[in-house]
């Protein structure tokens, strides 16, 4: 089952996150790039445990070999929840200027996300553009945006935070159809 949570900086995500995950699951995995807050978030229980994988090591490694190991009768029981998807993202494309190599680094990733078997949530930013972006922005956020509709499209569940306010996207879904 995947879950997505999207929202600004600050808004609320990864607390609303944290609680909600725990309203499903007993046990949990909280991966994050530890480079957004320097806190460690309160965790929702005992049975929870964090992992702080730095730039190095890259989310669809970490993502596999969870995956791989767990227990595929008990998968359902625990949630991994990304902190947050947008850093792990950008920490890829520091990593190199290959935009091919960017690409495939990122259909990877995804490919990653949606094969999970078990309950996974991923925390994510909502893309905004700038008036006057630098053509590294203007494509990260281009491929930011095009792997948050990906998740969209498979999510079960989607939530959008602003100010603190969880909306359940789901429950409200509109689709937009170009009628060419």
């Amino acid at each position: 089952m995947l879950i997505t949570v999207t929202g600004g900086i600050g808004s609320g995500k990864t607390r609303f996150a944290l609680n909600y995950a725990a309203g499903i699951s007993r046990e949990g995995v909280y991966l994050s790039t530890g480079d957004h807050d320097p806190v460690i978030p309160e965790l929702p229980s005992a049975h929870y445990r964090a992992i702080h994988a730095g730039n190095g090591q890259q989310l669809t490694e970490v993502i596999t070999q969870i995956n791989r190991e767990s227990n595929l009768f008990l998968a359902d029981q625990r949630i991994v929840i990304v902190d947050s998807l947008t850093s792990w993202m950008a920490a890829g494309f520091r990593a190199t200027d290959d935009l091919n190599h960017q690409r495939s680094e990122t259909q990877l990733l995804l490919d990653a996300l949606l094969s999970y078997q078990g309950k996974l949530l991923v925390i994510t930013n909502e893309m905004h553009g700038t008036l006057h972006p630098t053509e590294e922005e203007r494509i990260f956020t281009a491929r930011m945006a095009s792997v948050n509709r990906m998740l969209q499209i498979h999510a079960e569940k989607m939530y959008m935070l602003v100010s603190g306010l969880a909306i359940d996207l789901k429950s409200q879904e509109m689709r937009y159809e170009d009628e060419r």
